[in-house]
């Protein structure tokens, strides 16, 4: 690179001023800034907080000044009203004329205690929002659905039985204890009543595990019940993921030097405890084994049903939160915490001494009737959240080597080509790009392994269309997968955020450098030191790789440093 301007003993400005083609300058001595301007390490108000927490670290950057991290909890003062249903669906007449037709049908089923929720939330500030879920509760929710006019009336898109027996065994068994909870309605029949939709269903294997779990296919077909919710109305569900869990241990730590242990409780059929509006239910028709029945709950497959769940779950941990004052955190039906090891309480149901704060909030459960199972409750030095090992006491996060290894096993798996070409469905594509995203939690500098996958699948929307596998994704998800198996998978809670007012001019480790390329060529500037430098693109680079330049020109950057020093 050429050096690009002349060098100079006043006060250099902060911001890369124009650079001036090959004319060489001495390297400028470095100026001390007066002790009364010098950064201390509090946070500039003119920085963003991307400039401090960049995209590419997902959160997992954190800090004791910065503003804290929107958690669940969070969420619930500002989350819009649920909506109910649609006008025109009130007023459909063939609907309204099967509900009142067959009323024994279609039922309003929750083991929730609604009066005991409405009550604990009545000092809750966010009023529209707490009477929506009210609402959902006593009259069943509404998944946020537009029915075109060109949708049928009535649709039928029930499939065939599964030859399997283990299946078929499988989802007989789903459909007895469906029946036996109150979720699904008695049989009616062989056909489909007015105004009626039937979506099918599968039964598909629980991740970690040798179960089977039943999903409602709300995606399948032509008329499909998902493609009746636009995407951009369930968006924006908050879970409190890794981010928000090293917020939470950063500030226990800081209060507590004691040893900690990590606590876990689940909710029994989460989804499922939510019941739906009549007006959808009549949609949500399941044929298992030729026997039809009106499912009354929430649908794990339906586009709104995780909103739906975490609508309700937030405010539940709002309500906990507010009466014990303690660190709750939830991820879809987990909630958990951490306490100081040795502060154990008995919990009578189970006959077991749990840390203090899980024991409060599996007794607010209990009085709002949400069901839990003794095998779900752990606690423990280092427990899995979210799939992670988490360990409060060296404040990390990390993959197991088994979760590594599937993960691992699942991309060579959508990457084999030795059978010939490679397609695999949208669905696949983005199932593996979700298991992807998610490791992105211990390894977030390998972002840019999704970039040909995303590429591939923008635009689409046909969850069955087979897409073929190009050579870029498999190049990038080699690329993910190598890096993967030589990285310990394992995140540090300690990285602190940082950004240039945290930086000190008189520090001969600090030093700044703005760099940026285009098309013909690159650029970096030391505004401390005074001056910059210029390149043509070196020959070999593919045109249009902007990503290289950029990097190639950071690069020649780090190296310039080392040579000043």
């Amino acid at each position: 690179m050429s050096r690009a301007s002349a060098g100079t003993s006043a006060p250099v400005p902060q911001m890369p001023g124009p650079a001036v083609t090959d004319m060489p300058a001495p390297i400028a001595s470095r100026v001390p800034t007066p002790l009364g301007h010098a950064r201390t390490g509090r946070i500039d108000p003119g920085e963003s907080i991307q400039d401090r927490r960049p995209r590419y670290a997902r959160g997992l950057l954190w800090s004791n000044m910065g503003p804290d991290i929107f958690t669940v909890a969070d969420s619930t003062l500002c989350h819009p009203p649920l909506p109910d249903v649609p006008e025109t669906e009130r007023s459909d007449p063939v609907v309204n004329a099967t509900l009142r037709q067959y009323p024994h049908l279609f039922h309003i089923v929750t083991p929730i205690n609604i009066d005991r929720f409405d009550e604990l939330l009545r000092d809750h500030p966010n009023r529209p929002f707490v009477k929506s879920v009210v609402r959902g509760l006593r009259e069943g929710f509404w998944p946020w659905a537009e029915r075109p006019e060109e949708y049928p009336v009535t649709w039928d898109e029930v499939r065939p039985e599964p030859t399997d027996e283990a299946v078929a065994a499988f989802l007989e068994t789903q459909r007895q204890e469906e029946l036996a909870a109150g979720r699904f309605s008695e049989a009616f029949g062989l056909d489909l009543l007015p105004g009626m939709y039937c979506m099918p269903v599968h039964a598909v294997p629980k991740p970690h595990s040798d179960k089977m779990r039943l999903v409602t296919n709300h995606s399948a077909g032509a008329y499909s019940l998902n493609s009746m919710i636009p995407r951009e109305a369930i968006a924006g569900v908050v879970l409190d993921g890794i981010p928000a869990l090293g917020q939470a241990l950063r500030r226990i730590r800081r209060e507590h030097q004691r040893s900690l242990v990590m606590w876990k409780s689940d909710v029994s059929h989460a989804y499922r405890l939510m019941p739906m509006s009549p007006f959808w239910q009549i949609k949500q028709i399941v044929t298992i084994g030729g026997k039809r029945h009106v499912d009354h709950c929430n649908v794990f497959g339906n586009r709104g049903s995780q909103r739906i769940w975490n609508a309700f779950i937030s405010l539940v941990i709002w309500i906990v939160i507010q009466m014990h004052l303690i660190t709750l955190l939830g991820y879809v039906d987990d909630n958990y915490g951490a306490e100081e090891e040795g502060q154990l309480e008995y919990y009578k149901p189970y006959g077991y001494y749990y840390p203090r704060a899980q024991v409060l909030l599996l007794q607010i459960w209990d009085e709002l009737g949400i069901p839990h199972e003794f095998k779900k409750q752990i606690y423990g030095p280092i427990i899995p959240i979210i799939g992670f090992d988490v360990d409060p006491n060296t404040m990390t996060v990390s993959m197991t080597s088994e979760s590594k290894a599937a993960l691992l096993k699942a991309i060579e798996k959508f990457c084999d080509t030795t059978t010939g070409r490679c397609r695999h469905t949208l669905r696949e594509f983005l199932s593996l790009a979700g298991y992807v995203n998610w490791s992105l939690n211990v390894y977030p500098l390998l972002k840019p392994a999704l970039s040909s996958l995303y590429a591939k699948t923008a635009g689409k929307d046909k969850m069955n269309a087979s897409i073929h596998v190009n050579q870029s994704i498999v190049n990038e998800l080699e690329w993910f997968s190598h890096h993967v198996e030589i990285s310990s998978g394992v995140h540090f809670f300690g990285a602190e955020e940082w950004a240039t007012s945290d930086l000190t001019q008189t520090d001969v480790s600090h030093e700044i450098a703005y760099v940026d390329a285009s098309g013909s060529g690159l650029g970096i500037y030391f505004p401390w030191l005074g001056c910059g430098y210029t390149s043509s693109i070196p020959s070999g680079v593919p045109p249009g790789v902007i990503f290289f330049t950029e990097a190639l020109t950071a690069c020649v950057a780090l190296h310039k440093v080392r040579d000043f020093n």
